[in-house]
């Protein structure tokens, strides 16, 4: 079957997440010095909401100061180290990225669990690497994150193509299996090397 179609997942793959600058700067300003790990994971296991666009900015913001108590931020400062999260673009794989945009064979889609703040954030960045896809789904538009099957369900119609013609990038194991489950072509992305040497199979490169 030809490949017509490659979904990027963004975090972790084109875009480098750095979670310590967020972690370091809330524990300073929280009273509890240390918060549990239990702690933090229930914080990021409540935010799924948040990336289902299902909580607004006010709502998370005082969900943070509930669990992780940082009410000593005020909601803009909590963002400004929220969007730290967000750090830069992983340059191997945007020169990959571009590099199968100019092959101009593939329709190109990038399929992300992301929140409105992140979004807005990378949006202010203008970074060029976003203008190389044909369609964007982002979680919180679309009210489902991955692995949900129905997500998958709106990039294979936003594709235009049958499952097996589509190959998707994610960093995120569950995420491929899940996507595998529905037909598609999944590659679990480790590194540059790794990802060229899939693609390569495929006759993508």
């Amino acid at each position: 079957m030809t490949i017509k179609a490659i979904i990027f997942d963004l975090g972790g793959v084109l875009i480098e997440l750095d979670f310590s600058n967020f972690y370091n700067n809330i524990i300073s300003q929280s009273p509890l010095e240390s918060p549990q790990t239990q702690i933090m994971l229930e914080f990021f296991r409540e935010s799924d909401l948040y990336h289902q666009g299902k909580m607004s900015d006010k709502d998370f913001y005082e969900l943070a100061c509930d669990l992780l108590q940082v009410c000593e931020l005020n909601q803009s400062a909590f963002y400004e180290v929220f969007n730290s999260i967000v750090a830069h673009p992983i340059p191997e794989t945007i020169e990959l990225l571009k590099e199968i945009k100019k092959k101009n064979k593939y329709k190109l889609l990038a399929l992300s669990n992301v929140n409105s703040s992140h979004w807005n954030y990378i949006l202010s960045k203008e970074w060029e690497f976003l203008k190389y896809f044909d369609e964007i789904i982002l979680s919180y538009e679309v009210h489902l994150t991955k692995p949900n099957p129905q997500l998958y369900g709106i990039a294979i119609y936003k594709a235009s193509f049958k499952p097996e013609e589509i190959v998707f990038i994610d960093d995120g194991i569950n995420n491929v299996r899940a996507a595998k489950e529905l037909g598609i072509i999944g590659i679990y992305y480790k590194n540059i090397d790794q990802l060229k040497k899939e693609l390569e199979e495929l006759n993508i490169l």
